[in-house]
Formats: structure tokens, sequence, C-alpha cells
């Protein structure tokens, strides 16, 4: 029988929205300090892989580089931070949480913009922007949007190994900031000719096929930093908006404090519960309470008071602060949790979209044949990428190019990272007990020796039923991980020898 999971034309489109974030989750145990904004592209640049993810930040560290960190916080404060420039609180629809990076990135970037960064910070990308074509394209460009900036300003910047996007967002920054720094040069008298086949609504029609490839590279810039500024001045007209819109309600006596981080807020901004005593939250926090629960493969929603109130939020309340995105996440995680629930068994999902059908024992077929037509696709059920049968896993990986450092890497991962026996998701334990209770499914199983158990008696704890000499109920969890990360090492490093004599001088001795 078939169980194809409800949802609408975009399910496919967001089918990765929890591979994400477990993507994430898993670098960000190696590695708590990098940048959000620099993890965003690479999960994007690879599909959502953390094995992948995490070759190309040790690689990165390999060549002498490293990786863009977080900005150093300030200790952390009962409330939110203000609006900067103004003294009066104000709630922002759009607040980003990501933590903004030391290498100067902005969060909530569109993707357009993001597309453009990744493939400026390519090292290849230098010989483009020094080309002459492109340097003159840039230069005519940049006049279009800055008419009042001397070429003279322009031209060095451009000269100095800067591309377009970068030139033309410290121009944007120095323009917006003019008030506070002032500016490095006199505005022009006589403003730069404007010519009609580049302004704003113009140019996305226009045919550059007879352009060179580094005048259109110019062009693909221009247009991502025109972007990249739009999005500044609307954020900057909605934080205006807010503001006014808190001096309303706060002269009008329509305000509440948030249960949450007790910021102060319009209560036309808050959402409230459906419980006997209503209690009000602001739209951002429980837009990350949304988030948390999606990246532990939860769905329910309910009221975070301190008051031990338990109701949820009615389908209005959770439309002011859920998007599209979040709502189909939440969704699929409640229908795969009625399929778990309703005891079917061999049941089987798509690992490119919700699709779900009862199958085989996977030694009797180790293919899923997708029916969703929307995907179609055939995977493997064993590595969960499309399928490579009659090869195995091990083969396809070596056809995909996955060297001897790779598979050293996979193998310390998989030490590290734990997944359930039933449903296979993966969880990394932080502290507590050996007891483990997936957040998915709710099997019980041991942390040290991976075993499903049904209570504590696994354990060496005779007061709760165990005996001495078995798994231990507490230990030193880290110098464990660590034991068992160099264990697979080992072992991978041995068999990767074996197989392959003439790659030993290449396999790393660190990590």
């Amino acid at each position: 029988m078939d169980w194809a999971e409800a949802g609408d034309d975009n399910d496919l489109d967001l089918s990765h929205e929890r591979d994400e974030v477990s993507c994430k989750n898993n670098v960000l145990f190696l590695f708590p300090d990098v940048c959000p904004d620099y993890l965003a592209q690479l999960v994007l640049q690879h599909n959502h892989r953390s094995d992948a993810v995490i070759s190309a930040i040790l690689d990165k560290q390999d060549k002498g580089e490293n990786y863009p960190t977080k900005a150093r916080l300030e200790p952390p404060s009962r409330k939110r931070k203000r609006t900067s420039g103004s003294s009066e609180p104000g709630y922002h629809p759009d607040h980003d949480s990501d933590d903004e990076c030391d290498n100067g990135d902005g969060g909530g970037d569109p993707e357009s913009v993001r597309s453009i960064k990744l493939q400026i910070a390519q090292s290849e990308y230098s010989t483009t922007t020094a080309s002459s074509d492109y340097l003159t394209m840039a230069q005519l460009l940049i006049s279009q949007d800055f008419p009042r900036v001397p070429v003279n300003n322009i031209r060095p910047l451009l000269k100095n190994g800067k591309s377009l996007f970068k030139t033309y967002t410290d121009l944007d920054e120095r323009l917006r900031n003019r008030h506070v720094v002032g500016l490095p040069w006199k505005d022009k008298k006589t403003a730069t000719k404007i010519l009609h086949q580049f302004t704003p609504d113009r140019l996305p029609s226009l045919d550059i096929s007879g352009y060179k490839p580094t005048e259109r590279a110019a062009f693909a810039e221009f247009i991502a930093a025109r972007e990249l500024r739009t999005t500044k001045d609307a954020k900057l007209a909605a934080e205006a908006d807010e503001i006014t819109n808190f001096q309303r309600a706060k002269m009008e006596g329509q305000t509440a404090e948030c249960g949450i981080c007790f910021e102060e807020c319009p209560l036309n901004r808050m959402v409230q519960c459906e419980g006997e005593t209503m209690h009000w939250f602001c739209r951002t926090c429980l837009r990350s309470q949304a988030e948390s629960q999606i990246g532990m493969a939860k769905y329910e929603l309910t009221c975070l008071s301190l008051d031990g109130c338990t109701a949820g939020f009615s389908r209005g309340q959770r439309a002011l602060f859920l998007d599209k995105k979040l709502t189909i996440a939440l969704d699929r995680i409640e229908q795969e949790a009625v399929l778990r629930m309703a005891g079917i068994e061999n049941l089987e999902t798509c690992p490119f979209c919700p699709y779900a059908a009862e199958y085989p024992p996977v030694e009797v077929d180790k293919e899923f044949r997708c029916d969703n037509p929307r995907c179609q696709l055939v995977s493997c059920r064993l590595c969960r990428r499309e399928t490579h049968i009659p090869k195995t896993c091990a083969e396809a990986d070596a056809d995909r190019g996955i060297d001897a450092r790779h598979r050293l890497e996979e193998a310390m991962s998989d030490a590290l990272i734990r997944r359930c026996n039933k449903c296979q998701s993966p969880f990394v334990k932080q502290d507590g007990c050996n007891k483990i209770r997936c957040s998915k499914c709710g099997t019980l199983q041991c942390d040290v020796c991976r075993k499903t158990i049904k209570d504590y008696s696994h354990f060496n704890d005779t007061l709760r039923g165990g005996k001495d000499g078995q798994c231990p109920l507490f230990d030193e969890s880290e110098g464990r991980y660590k034991a068992e990360v160099s264990s697979a090492e080992a072992q991978m490093r041995k068999q990767v020898v074996e197989e392959n004599p003439d790659v030993v001088r290449a396999i790393p001795t660190e990590f």
C-alpha cells in the first residue's frame, strides 16, 4: 500500500527542509563558531551533505586559511537590542536571529546575491575582474546608480582588485553613513548621464548575448548589487514603520511584554495562545520555537509561558509567525508521525520528496521507486542517494570521486553521530545519561553500545534494575567519543592502505 503524504505543489521543492537543519547541526557540532552565513552558503553549495561541508572546511584549513567565524558577542542580555539609531523599542518582523560574521557578510541576502558572492569567492574569478572589458563595463554601470560620485573615485576601487559587486556595496554603505563619517570625495556638479537601457525597469529585459563573457559577468554582479540595495532600503523602511507603530501603540496603551524574551511589543505584532488565560509572545520567539521543533523532528507548538500553560495556537495565530516553508515542514513531520503511530511495518520514505510506501525488507529489495508524479526518482535504501544498483554504495562512492581522505572523514563522522535503530534519524548526545530517546519515533537505545533497550535495567545502576559490569549509565562522553573516532579512523586508514597501497602517502596523518 502506498502512503503519499498530503501537501501543496511546493512539497518537492521543500523536501530538504529538515535535511538542511540536520546538516547544519552536524557541522556546528564540530565547528561551533562557524559563521552562520558562510555555513548556509556551504550547505547550499554541497546539497545539504554534512560530510561534504565538513570536508570543505577542513580543506580550507589545510591550505592555511581560517573559515569565517561568528563575531564576538556582547554578554547575554535579558532584552534584545533596539534598532540602531533609536532609543525606542521596536518590533522587527523580519528579525534575523543569525549572528553577524566577522567577514562582513550580512544575513538574509536574496538568493541571487548569495550566488554572486559564492562566484566571486572562487579564486579563478580574479581573472574576470582583472579584464579590461570587465573594468570598463563595471565603471560604466556603477556610474549609472552613483551619478554624483566622481569616476576618479570609482576606478581605483575596481583596479585594487575589488569586484563590481563589492565596489557598489562599499559606495552604497558610504552614502548611507555619510552623515556619520562623511565622504572621501566631493559630489560632482554635473551628474553622469543616465542611459535608459540600464535603468532598473529596462535592464532585466536587455539582450546581453552580444556582450563578452566578462561584460556579462559585470551585468550579473550589477543586478545582484541593485537587488541587495533594494532589500536594504525595504528593510530600513519596514523598521521605520515598526518604530512608528510601536510609538502609536505605546501612546494608546496597546503594548505587552513577550513571555519569552520580555521585550515590550505592540499587541498588533504579537501572538496569543488559546489557553483560558491568554499569554502573549512576539513573533520572533515563536518562529524560533518552530524552527527548533523542526530541527528535532517535532511538530507540536505549545504555549511557552512560565506558569505551565500547555495550550496551542489557533490556525489564524500560527499564520502570524509561520511562513510557508515552516508550515509545510511542520505538516510533513506531523504526517510522518501519524503514519508511525498507525503501526505500519516496513514503511519506507523517498529521500527526495514526502512520498512513502510499504516495502519488503532491504535485504529483499535495495531500491525505492518513488511513485510521486513530481519526483519518480529511484533511490538506494542503504545510502539514501539516487540508485547505483548493481554497484555497492562503496563502489558508487568511488565512481563519484570519493577519495581516501573522504572515506576517513565519513568513518570518523559515523563513529561520532548516532542513528536511531528504528527510524535512522541522526543525533549526537550533548550531555546527560546514556539512555537516549529518539525525538522522532521515541525508540530507546544505549549511547555506549548503540543497542535498542527497554529501560534502565540495561545499565550498571543497580538501584534502577541494572547489574554491575553492564554499560555505564553515566560516563565521560567526550573522552569516549574521541576514542571511538580515533578507533574508526585507524580501522579505515588500515583498510584504505590495504586496498590502495600506492595512496598511503596521500592520506593525511592528522585532522
